[in-house]
């Protein structure tokens, strides 16, 4: 939640960053991160869970404690935007490697980019632009992330997005949970 309010809060202080753009990158990944092991607390699928039943105890626990699974039913998420949040975290670390099959793909037209209040209109139009869709695009107006990422051998690139409003909404579901469990354990 620290990284998304750095992200989200309207105005920076980015003094101890280079400009705006890295200041945002860097927060940008650290949230990715912050999700993925966020969303590793409820992965069963990551582990040889069969020889280890401690583990697969521990993990449906947590899915049970938040409820991670919504009614038991499989792959209907109630934190949806953590739990596929994978491949946009994914392609962050894999950036370099992702970058040079988007250029084989001869789809690649940027680096990391910020779509931001006023920034000048040419600029932030081709910044959307579909014609030419960056590869790494955090828009603070539509308060979302995109990335571009070439998914199979024959170079079809997909578009993946993340909503930073409906994160930082099953974020503080979340930490409503964790409130719960801390309160229990310091109660005497």
């Amino acid at each position: 939640m620290y990284s998304l309010r750095k992200i989200l809060q309207s105005e920076i202080d980015h003094s101890e960053f280079s400009n705006k753009c890295v200041y945002y990158h860097f927060y940008i990944d650290s949230l990715l991160n912050a999700i993925v092991h966020i969303r590793r607390r409820f992965d069963d699928t990551r582990y040889n869970i069969k020889k280890n039943e401690k583990l697969y105890r521990h993990i449906n626990r947590n899915k049970e404690m938040y409820r991670y699974i919504n009614e038991g039913k499989k792959e209907e998420w109630n934190y949806p935007t953590i739990h596929n949040s994978s491949t946009i975290r994914n392609f962050v670390e894999h950036i370099n490697e992702k970058n040079a099959k988007l250029i084989e793909a001869d789809t690649y037209y940027g680096c990391f980019n910020v779509v931001y209040e006023g920034m000048d209109l040419n600029t932030k139009e081709e910044l959307r632009s579909n014609e030419k869709k960056q590869n790494n695009l955090l828009d603070l107006i539509n308060k979302e992330y995109r990335i571009l990422t070439v998914k199979d051998e024959k170079k079809k690139v997909e578009e993946y997005k993340l909503d930073l409003l409906e994160l930082e909404k099953e974020l503080k579901e979340m930490k409503a949970i964790n409130d719960q469990i801390w309160e229990k354990l310091n109660t005497k």
